[in-house]
């Protein structure tokens, strides 16, 4: 048995090969050497386990583990977790990248702040737009310099509305000391949102998120991520461990207070979504009245609009652009 690393990091993957090994190369570009990779493989029935055990070349830190079945995101990283035997647990998506110094950076911002869950900005990229630049994910105050952020805050981030981005998307850092005595495990009702359900319920005991605002996860935007997708039957599994997190966490006022603003903001998700299906199912009139009688779904509705005409003025000022040039 070799010594215990600094970082265990998990990943789960499912039908991630196209991504898959320039993930691992990021990983493999560290500056910290003292880690580990614990990748669970949620039953791919593409070429993932083999891309992986390529790119890894016989690295003994990397390991793999294969389900025999699909049983999502969640419980995928809980075999992660019941493996992990680092110091400090990373999270990390299989489609998503690193810089270099990211692990060493975080470990060292979490031991000079006596943290116990850290985390970075984002920088996102896309690859379905070849014109679209990386842009920085949190650029308010949250981005500028280091800030500890509450459950409370954590949670008012966690709705539709809310100024400041979801805090949720970020990846954590968290010593794996907390992690075990609070036996804290993903929901394996979730296939959506289990990182934020993860990380507010540890937050409940006390704990705060120490935010470096350097950008050093490259989070990937494209068209086949799950948290892109939200259906009905995901809306009401996120209520229900909405609910349960309610009863069981002992919340504060404030607390409690941001949980029911993010549960009336998944319930108008679910009333949209309820609008949507009634147009796709050839009955525009129901879906109207649904509309109607729903005020606060309105800004829904309009967002697809406004995303639409400004794609199109993007696409005419390249075209003016180039007869221009």
């Amino acid at each position: 048995m070799t010594a215990t690393p600094d970082v265990s990091v998990i990943m789960a993957n499912y039908n991630g090969a196209r991504y898959l090994r320039p993930a691992l190369q990021s990983l493999l570009r560290q500056t910290l050497t003292s880690w580990e990779l614990i990748l669970v493989d949620d039953a791919s029935s593409d070429e993932s386990v083999a891309v992986a055990e390529q790119t890894a070349n016989g690295d003994p830190r990397v390991h793999i583990f294969r389900q025999t079945a699909n049983s999502g995101p969640a419980a995928a990283r809980n075999r992660a977790l019941d493996a992990a035997r680092g110091q400090w647990i990373a999270v990390f998506d299989s489609d998503d990248l690193m810089v270099p110094q990211r692990l060493q950076l975080l470990l060292q911002r979490a031991r000079n702040d006596e943290a116990t869950i850290v985390a970075d900005n984002l920088m996102l990229f896309s690859d379905s737009d070849p014109d679209s630049k990386p842009r920085r994910y949190l650029k308010n105050r949250l981005g500028r310099s280091p800030h500890w952020v509450s459950l409370a805050e954590f949670i008012n981030s966690n709705w539709l509305y809310a100024r400041t981005p979801d805090l949720g998307y970020l990846k954590p850092m968290i010593r794996t000391d907390v992690v075990r005595r609070l036996n804290a495990r993903y929901d394996e009702h979730l296939r959506i949102g289990e990182d934020y359900n993860f990380l507010a319920r540890i937050l409940a005991h006390g704990h705060q998120i120490r935010l470096e605002p350097s950008a050093m996860y490259l989070y990937r935007k494209h068209s086949n991520s799950i948290s892109h997708r939200m259906s009905a039957a995901d809306i009401h599994a996120l209520l229900d461990a909405d609910r349960r997190f309610d009863r069981q966490a002992g919340l504060t006022h404030e607390e409690r207070t941001a949980l029911a603003r993010r549960r009336h903001s998944l319930e108008s998700l679910l009333i949209y979504d309820g609008v949507i299906s009634a147009i796709k199912d050839g009955a525009p009139g129901r879906g109207a009245t649904m509309a109607l009688s729903e005020p606060r779904i309105w800004p829904l509705l309009t967002r697809p609009v406004a995303s639409r005409l400004k794609r199109l003025g993007q696409t005419l000022t390249r075209e003016t652009m180039a007869r221009i040039g």
